[in-house]
């Protein structure tokens, strides 16, 4: 039986899945921190102009997720806490940014933030990961 790889098709940051995100995300070894510069289109909007808040929590938990997978943590989302400050708008650039807080035994713990073109923090995450495994 021959196996076969299958693609990342991940819907935050998979360059192969044209209907998803897309993020670049990059990570900072030294200061254990993740960024990356996004602006969002149209098609993910809830009001009108505003980012859905299902695709916030998507970014907050891609962008920590990322952490996890630059520190060689194979890990699951167990828990996220979401807390939206004001509107974020699509076709507006968006600064983001998350970093490593610890890990106990098989829980590691992230944080993450999204920053509008003028400075203010539109969202802000906290992510519960559980390292996979024995």
């Amino acid at each position: 039986m021959k196996l076969v790889s299958k693609k990342n098709l991940s819907f935050g940051s998979s360059p192969d899945n044209h209907d998803g995100l897309q993020l670049k995300i990059t990570f900072d070894e030294d200061t254990k921190t993740a960024y990356g510069d996004y602006t969002c289109p149209i098609k993910f909007q809830g009001n009108p102009d505003n980012i859905h808040p299902g695709i916030i929590a998507t970014i907050l938990d891609e962008i920590m997720i990322k952490i996890n997978e630059a520190m060689n943590f194979e890990t699951m989302t167990g828990e996220l806490t979401i807390r939206y400050l004001q509107p974020a708008m699509t076709n507006e650039p968006l600064h983001l940014r998350g970093w490593f807080v610890k890990k106990n035994k098989r829980v590691i713990e992230n944080r993450a933030e999204i920053e509008n073109e003028i400075g203010k923090i539109v969202a802000r995450g906290k992510g519960k990961y559980m390292e996979a495994g024995e």
